[in-house]
Order: structure tokens, then sequence, then C-alpha cells
């Protein structure tokens, strides 16, 4: 997406936050479609409540796989809720409609995308078992594999040695190890996931707990539902918390990562507030104006905030020491990679970990054979490691500067 974007409008920052917009717009109006079917009294509410939460409304404009991924899961789950309301069973059309966009998510993002696929088992195998077997439709299932592994093994064809970066680096040490160093702690996803949720749907949880008469009555309320199998609520409940408990096990934690559980949260707020009668039109357009101001105010706060990621900033800076005309790829070395200076300063970026570890399914590089590694490159690469410069040159087979 983002390469179409840049094909179209160039090499620019609207260009790169263009398909991010597309997707959150995109990901409102699947809320809609959903709320027609899960919230019948109000179906336009979930899409409120969604587009004025302040985790969707930021990330809009952020340049993640994550808000991509967010809108090809939430196709796969309006076409399940779909096939599942349209009569007797499982419509197979629309089961064929919920694999292809599983192919999408996964094609995004890999396992995290069928996450939703999980929700959908739990939620069937609890229902009917029956739907459960015709949920796996063949033609379905070929869809998947078809788009949803072509990319994957035109990458491994071109460089075998991908899969195994693929499988270890990306999925193996994501979930099982601490080598991303993103949060890996014990208590790193209640740190990482809990304010996120909490504060990301402001004002829509007070409002929604009041709607339901208060904590304590909201949460017999919903106890209620669960004991009679509310069906709604069951598949939103699986929905949320089956893929936040992944997420939560799993040792690499980013904030975004959750994004796309604010689909079915936003479901689950919009219910109660869909049927109080307190709150009427004027005051839920007078709420969705005071929301909708503050959100434009912390954005623009956010856009000026002193941010250590501002790519921009690390393009300056580069500037600064040398020309990067010169330059054809910049390489973090035990860094989180600034992937942003392609768009400023038009190189290649990649990050290098060193470690004398050498995990079963990981490819690292030894810091021996950094230089060597760099030498063979038909590039000038410049490499940044612990805030200090090293400058490798093609074709020189040692290292020249510490």
């Amino acid at each position: 997406t983002l390469a179409a974007s840049f094909g179209l409008f160039g090499m620019n920052e609207w260009a790169a936050r263009l398909p991010g917009a597309i997707a959150f717009i995109g990901t409102g109006l699947l809320v809609f479609g959903l709320g027609r079917r899960l919230c019948p009294a109000r179906p336009w509410l979930p899409a409120l409540v969604y587009a004025l939460s302040l985790v969707p409304f930021i990330s809009a404009n952020i340049v993640s796989t994550d808000v991509i991924l967010a809108f090809f899961e939430s196709a796969a789950m309006f076409a399940f809720v779909e096939a599942w309301h349209r009569g007797n069973g499982l419509d197979r059309r629309w089961i064929r409609a919920m694999w292809l966009a599983l192919a999408l998510a996964f094609m995004t993002k890999g396992p995290p995308g069928l996450l939703p696929l999980l929700a959908v088992v739990a939620f069937l195998g609890w229902q009917d078992r029956a739907a459960l077997r015709r949920l796996f439709d063949p033609i379905g299932l070929l869809a998947f594999a078809a788009v949803g592994f072509t990319w994957y093994a035109i990458i491994v064809a071109q460089e075998p040695s991908r899969l195994g970066y693929f499988i270890g680096y990306e999925v193996y040490d994501r979930i099982f190890t601490g080598t991303h160093a993103r949060n890996e702690a014990w208590y790193g996803s209640f740190e990482m996931y809990l304010p996120v949720l909490a504060i990301g749907a402001l004002p829509w949880w007070a409002l929604s707990i009041a709607a339901a008469g208060g904590p304590r009555r909201a949460w017999s309320s919903l106890r209620a539902r669960v004991s009679v199998r509310d069906r709604d609520w069951l598949l939103l409940l699986a929905w949320f918390f089956l893929p936040l408990v992944v997420f939560m096990l799993a040792q690499s934690r980013l904030h975004l990562y959750v994004l796309p559980l604010f689909v079915p949260l936003s479901i689950m707020l919009a219910r109660p507030l869909a049927r109080w009668s307190w709150f009427t039109d004027r005051r839920l357009i007078r709420t969705a104006t005071a929301t909708a101001v503050a959100l434009v105010e912390i954005k623009g706060v956010l856009a000026h905030w002193p941010n250590d990621r501002d790519a921009r900033e690390m393009a300056r800076a580069i500037e600064a020491i040398l020309d990067p005309r010169g330059i054809d790829e910049i390489a973090f070395v035990d860094l989180r990679p600034f992937y942003g200076l392609s768009l400023y300063l038009d190189v290649h970026t990649e990050g290098i970990r060193l470690d004398e570890r050498k995990p079963a399914l990981s490819r690292y590089i030894p810091e021996e054979g950094l230089c060597a590694e760099i030498a063979e490159r038909e590039a000038n690469v410049y490499a940044l490691k612990e805030n200090r410069t090293t400058r490798f040159v093609a074709g020189v087979r040692r290292c020249t500067g510490h």
C-alpha cells in the first residue's frame, strides 16, 4: 500500500500517511456494518465510538501495518457476522469472503492476522459445532492459501534464508523470547495494554458503564448475558478477550498491537449506550463534538511533542555529519532502525543485531563478522551503533573508526 501511494503521489509524508487514513475510514464503515447486526437500536453508534476513541483516532495518521491489519481483521469479522446472521448455518459466500479477508490480514502481518479466527472457532464451539465444520470451506481455504502465502513464497524463493527469519525472528522470538526487546518483562503486558484500552476509549468507557447502571450492575448484566448464552455478547467477548490473552502472553509487546481490539470494544461500549434513555440525540451530539475537538487538540500537541523516534530529527542529525547523497544504506547496529529515513534521505535502512547467542530459529551476525558482512556489499554503508558512528566503505575488508 505504501509503494502504491508513493508511486501515485510521490515520496512525501502525505503519501506515507494516506493508506492508514483510508484504512481508518474503511474500518469505521465496517464497524457501521457490524453495528447493523450487533447494535441494531443505533447501528451507527459503534462506528462513532470507534472513530472518536483516542487510540484509533491517533493511529489513523501513523505509518504502521497495525492500521491496515485492523481494517482486514474487521472485514473478516464483518463477513463472518453476515454469514452467521443469514438464515440457518453459515452462508458460504460470506465465509469465503471471510477467508479472503483473513488472507489479506495474514499477508499484512503474518499469524497475528488470524487471531479473529481463534475467536470465531471458540464462539462456534460454544454455540454450534455443526457450523464449525462448515466454517472450513474448501474453496475459502484455497483462497486463503493462494492469497495469504503467495507473497511469503515469493520472498522465500528469492532468498531461502528468509524462511528462518519469518518463522524464527518474526514468530517464535516474538511469542517465546525477549529478542525484540519490546517490554518482555512479566508486567510488560499490563504496562502496554491496560492503559491503552482504558484511556484509549474515553469518554465512552465511563458513559457505557453509566448507561448500564454503574460498575456492579454492568458486571451483573454481563454475567447474565453470558449465562443465557447470548450469542452476540459471546462473539464480542471472544473477539476481544481471546486475542488480548495471546497479546499478553507473547513476549513482544507494543501499544498498537491491540488496535484491532478497539472494534469489538467499540461495539460492546455502544450497546448499552444505544438503549440509554438519558443519552438523547442532543446529548450525543454535544458529547461527540466535545470529544472530536479534544482529540484534534491532542493530536496537535502530539505532533509537536519531542519524540526520540522521530525520523525527521534523525535525518537532520545525519545530514549535520555527512552528505547523505554519498550513502546508499544506513545500518543500525543493536539499535532499533529508523525506517523513516528512506523517506527523508532516500537511503535503504536496516537493522543488524550483534549477539553471541544463536537461538535455533533466529539469524544474527556475530560482532567479529560485522566488518566482513558490510565490506562484501556493493554499496556505501553508514552504520550507527550505541550512539557512535562507524563508516564502512564497500570493498574495504576492514572497519575504520570506532
